[in-house]
């Protein structure tokens, strides 16, 4: 009975070391897909791209579209907010808090290796401001277009455009010209 006990342990200790999924997003905000009806004017379209972010053992997580309906149109939100009302969970750094995004939808995990460039078994800590080689990027569009515009501001301090969409790529070993961009194109219906 000990062996066995002792064998159990070993295989859940070992499950605990794989990448952490992506956590499940709160469907009681929000709705999938790109924003519709009175919302395509008033609600904003968030994106969520992996990248280079192993998902579920080997595969690539998938990329995450939501609406964010705005419940007082006409009130500016921030892009943390639009986050947060499309379900999506988001964590800042003890240092700044939300003035810098560590993990959305738990990832990167605490426990996940970054390869850096620099430092190839990097894990994310969320102490302080992310390195320059393993962050989430911040996008956005009017919706008019195809084309994202990599934000100049942080998303505690940017309001969004209504019917605009708001990204979030992931940005591994990239520099500032290769950073790329979300993989959905941003044009409303």
């Amino acid at each position: 009975m000990k062996r066995l006990f002792a064998v159990t342990s070993v295989l859940i200790g070992l499950i605990g070391l794989s990448a952490a999924p992506a956590n499940a997003v709160d469907t009681t905000k929000g709705y999938d897909g790109v924003c519709t009806g009175a919302d395509a004017t008033t609600g904003v379209t968030v994106v969520v791209d992996f990248q280079e972010l192993d998902g579920n053992g080997g595969t690539a997580a998938p990329t995450i579209t939501r609406c964010s309906p705005n419940a007082a149109p006409g009130t500016a939100r921030t892009g943390i907010k639009a986050l947060q009302d499309a379900g999506i969970a988001v964590a800042g750094t003890a240092r700044w808090g939300l003035g810098f995004v560590c993990r959305l939808e738990g990832r990167p995990a605490a426990t996940e290796t970054l390869p850096l460039s620099t430092k190839p078994n990097y894990k994310e800590a969320c102490v302080t401001t992310p390195p320059a080689g393993a962050y989430w990027g911040y996008w956005h569009a009017d919706g008019s277009g195809s084309a994202w515009t990599y934000s100049s501001t942080g998303a505690l301090n940017r309001t969004v455009t209504p019917g605009g969409f708001e990204g979030w790529s992931f940005s591994l070993n990239k520099s500032a010209a290769t950073n790329p961009p979300p993989g959905v194109t941003p044009t409303a219906p």
